[in-house]
């Protein structure tokens, strides 16, 4: 039964593997800077992904430091992206025929959004695996295992805060797996070993990791430490926009990409568009001959499903609804949705239309977003900081006003260089004095031209407004 299921899951892993995304995400590049630059373990912690550095720190030092943290940590990803397929095939094959539970479990591996991800790095794949894990021991036909549920909530938390959404679920799976005949204290006594256990050793995790960074504890710095968050993440409740923008955040959790990005000229890209062309055609027709209808079969697997979904969408709803990634969290409850759904004996009836979909699905990310993001060109700001490498040699000193996220992908990508802040002119000349190449880059640009003219015009060989990073020469 477990051979399929490897068997696609291997599959996934090298599909992810073979087009790691170019176009990253700024986080991901905070954290690999952090793993390579870490003077010690408490500088890897973080209050919205407490632990996640530092597995990442974990395997690239158990690698001798041979391969940049950034592609190591992509690879993780798409192991843990690859190990989240598996688990929830086995948990798809407790409720469905292998080629649905197969089909299903593609819908999710090859989702646009999760499959994006799965090539980079960031912290949300390895915590969505912990809450499929979670599931697999919360669905009916499992006994009640407390105790694993709380260890495995409790690491998916510490890897993302965003995992404790899960909550209300696993509180409801739990208790309805306590039932047939079991005394009403046994499920009582369960429940509160999940709430104590996952609670307690959250809390205690947070306690230490925050007495470790800041040498001391007390209650209100600690609590404003736990909930912090970016300045530019905040709450909306502007009801139609929310709406509007989380409906189409939602869509693109399975549909993403960029057609801009695409090579038409190229023929791979044109075989590719006409094989979505031929799976959409494929999916009108099995739709227009297919008689469909949406009714529950499994109301437990539905109610745990439905219920996890809408914990997590009544957030978004709120918090950052614009934002796609966080949207995994709630895919795999769809997938279960999906098969709380599916009707015993219509597999012939139904796998062509779900088939067609899902080839259609898969087909459009890899043409629209996952070929195209794995080169240097999807991101003009990664495309620039590569261009810098040619320029930058070692030892040279780059000044900036604002250390903004587009700088940290020029100074992780140009590991030679030296970053300073820019207090002063006489700062910057005095290396300027001892022969370095010194650069400014663009906040310290906009600054010292508007606030030093003369000094920024004897310095510079070119104007600098129009341009990222300027060098400078003595007058």
């Amino acid at each position: 039964m477990t051979l399929w299921r490897s068997g696609f899951a291997i599959f996934a892993l090298l599909v992810y593997l073979a087009f790691p995304t170019k176009n990253y995400y700024w986080d991901g590049i905070s954290f690999a800077q952090k793993i390579e630059t870490a003077a010690s373990w408490r500088d890897l912690l973080h209050p919205n992904h407490l632990i996640y550095n530092l597995t990442g720190w974990s395997v690239y030092h158990a690698l001798a430091a041979k391969f940049r943290a950034l592609y190591v940590l992509q690879a993780m990803n798409a192991v843990w992206a690859a190990g989240a397929a598996y688990l929830l095939a086995g948990i798809l094959r407790l409720a469905v025929p292998v080629r649905a539970a197969l089909l299903l479990s593609a819908l999710f591996a090859f989702a646009g959004t999760w499959w994006r991800y799965a090539t980079d790095a960031d912290a949300y794949i390895p915590s969505v695996t912990l809450l499929i894990a979670c599931a697999y021991f919360l669905v009916p036909e499992k006994r009640p295992k407390p105790f694993v549920v709380a260890l495995l909530h409790t690491a998916a938390m510490l890897l993302h805060q965003l995992a404790l959404l899960l909550f209300p679920a696993a509180l409801y799976a739990l208790w309805h797996q306590y039932n047939g005949g079991m005394p009403p204290g046994k499920r009582l006594r369960g429940v509160a070993l999940y709430i104590a256990l996952s609670g307690g050793l959250t809390l205690g995790a947070y306690v230490l990791a925050f007495t470790a960074v800041t040498g001391s504890f007390a209650p209100r710095p600690f609590l404003l430490w736990m909930t912090s968050y970016a300045e530019n993440a905040t709450f909306s409740f502007r009801l139609a926009r929310n709406l509007g923008v989380s409906l189409r955040s939602w869509a693109q959790l399975f549909f993403t990409g960029r057609p801009s990005l695409l090579h038409y000229s190229d023929p791979i890209t044109v075989i590719l568009l006409l094989f979505c062309v031929a799976a959409l055609i494929a999916l009108v027709v099995a739709l227009a001959r297919g008689k469909f209808r949406i009714r529950i079969y499994r109301q437990l697997w539905f109610r745990f499903a439905l219920l996890w979904i809408l914990s997590y969408a009544l957030f978004f709803f709120f918090w950052q609804p614009q934002n796609t990634f966080y949207k995994v969290f709630g895919l795999p409850a769809f997938i279960l949705l999906a098969a709380s759904c599916w009707e015993p004996g219509s597999e012939p009836r139904a796998r062509g239309a779900g088939t067609a979909f899902v080839a259609f699905m898969a087909l459009s990310n890899l043409t629209l977003a996952v070929i195209p993001y794995s080169r240097v060109s999807s991101n003009a700001v990664v495309a620039f900081a590569m261009s810098l490498h040619g320029s930058l040699n070692a030892g040279s000193v780059v000044f900036f006003r604002d250390f903004n996220t587009d700088n940290w992908f020029a100074q992780y990508f140009n590991p030679q260089s030296v970053w300073k802040h820019a207090e002063t002119t006489a700062d910057i000349d005095m290396d300027l004095r001892e022969g370095k190449s010194v650069w400014l880059e663009t906040t310290a640009v906009e600054h010292f031209s508007a606030a030093e003219p003369a000094w920024f015009q004897t310095r510079t060989k070119s104007g600098g407004r129009r341009i990222r990073f300027v060098r400078l020469v003595a007058p």
